[in-house]
């Protein structure tokens, strides 16, 4: 068996999330940077499936076995950022390979352990923890990500908010044991009324500094660090001479390079079909896919489906009538982002913020399996006898 020909985003089978009655429940320990984690992966004939996280699949949080040779390629799995991260490479010899993804992996671990929400001793935690209208300084490196989340909120209205935590802790989407009903509306209405007083976040970039200033909002850079976190591995196996990999957390995935003379096949989840493919796109050089979905993580309640990706607008999950959305983008900092961004904005107006970023493109699938997709998205229908997937 080979390195992964592509990946299948899939989550349906719930982990960490607010999920349906008879889920398996995500490890303790595995909450990772924020309320976008929690899915897991599993190899399948010539896909790789994304699903949710599961205790079955786990096993340990060792890499998973892979075959060794300069031709061929290499699969290393673990546990991070709440979810399983797998890094695929391609063509190397098996000393350099283990070195490059060893440095890789260590370097998410970095990340995680600075911007987790969840881990009492980060950099985000301090910042969360302290008075609200105090300057506190921040690492160059938060306060740089920080401030593009703060420029993609400006962008989409506010549709993308990097400061939801109390929100996200109000719902319960990251928490044992998972929902089963929302809040009740007296505690939305008063997390509303307090949003509503003022503005959250400040940062002074020069000085290095960022405040907080609402106790409305807390910093949760879920919906951009995952992406993050991949780019920056990417860029550790580039300084290490790897050419061709891809990093995927959770389903969202960066990819160099190829699949020796082939491109890398990659399919795109049936937001209502589990374990069903929509899409799948072969890709080469140097992309970024993210996807937004509001099967991702759930709960069902008085016969309504109540999904993690929150409105900052009514502090209730979007109904924006979007289902699914996935980004094509030169980096998945970006894309991670702006996926999150349109799910809540909705499809025209998801589509006109997507105008401010050239090279970063969209496939928006709408309630009645409605597909909408940019010109520039590299996707084709799915057709299971030519791509040979298999249960």
């Amino acid at each position: 068996m080979s390195v992964a020909d592509g990946l299948v985003r899939d989550g349906s089978v719930p982990g960490d999330r607010a999920s349906s009655p008879g889920s398996a429940p995500i490890p303790r320990g595995l909450r990772g940077l924020g309320s976008g984690m929690g899915k897991k992966e599993r190899w399948n004939g010539r896909f790789w499936f994304l699903t949710m996280l599961a205790i079955g699949l786990a096993g340990g949080c060792g890499d998973a076995p892979a075959p060794k040779g300069p031709s061929e390629g290499h699969k290393s799995i673990r546990l991070a950022l709440g979810t399983v991260v797998t890094i695929s490479t391609w063509g190397l010899e098996p000393t350099r390979e283990e070195a490059a993804v060893e440095r890789a992996f260590a370097e998410i671990e970095r990340i995680e352990a600075m911007m987790s929400p969840n881990r009492s001793e980060s950099e985000l935690s301090r910042i969360n923890d302290a008075p609200r209208g105090q300057w506190l300084q921040a690492s160059p490196e938060l306060v740089d990500l920080l401030g593009r989340a703060l420029e993609i909120q400006r962008l989409s209205g506010g549709a993308f908010h990097p400061g939801l935590l109390p929100l996200v802790r109000l719902w319960g989407f990251s928490r044992e044991p998972a929902p089963r009903e929302p809040p009740s509306p007296e505690s939305i209405d008063r997390w509303r009324r307090l949003a509503d007083s003022g503005d959250g976040i400040l940062i002074d970039a020069a000085a290095g500094r960022v405040q907080l200033t609402n106790a409305a909002f807390g910093l949760d850079l879920g919906a951009i660090a995952k992406g993050y976190a991949i780019d920056q591995a990417v860029a550790v196996l580039r300084r290490e001479g790897v050419d061709n990999a891809i990093v995927s957390g959770g389903g969202d995935l960066r990819l160099i390079g190829a699949k020796g003379r082939e491109p890398w096949v990659i399919g795109l989840r049936h937001p209502r079909e589990e374990g069903g493919v929509i899409r799948v796109s072969r890709l080469s050089g140097d992309r970024a896919m993210m996807t937004s979905g509001d099967y991702e993580r759930f709960f069902m309640h008085a016969g309504v489906r109540f999904h993690h990706i929150l409105d900052p607008a009514t502090g209730y999950p979007s109904v924006s009538g979007v289902i699914s959305v996935s980004v094509q983008a030169t980096d998945s900092t970006l894309g991670d982002a702006l996926s999150t961004a349109i799910f809540v904005l909705g499809r025209e107006r998801g589509i006109r913020l997507l105008e401010h970023f050239p090279g970063c493109e969209a496939l928006i699938i709408e309630e009645g399996m409605k597909i909408w997709q940019s010109a520039g998205f590299v996707a084709a229908p799915h057709l299971t006898e030519s791509i040979g997937v298999t249960d």
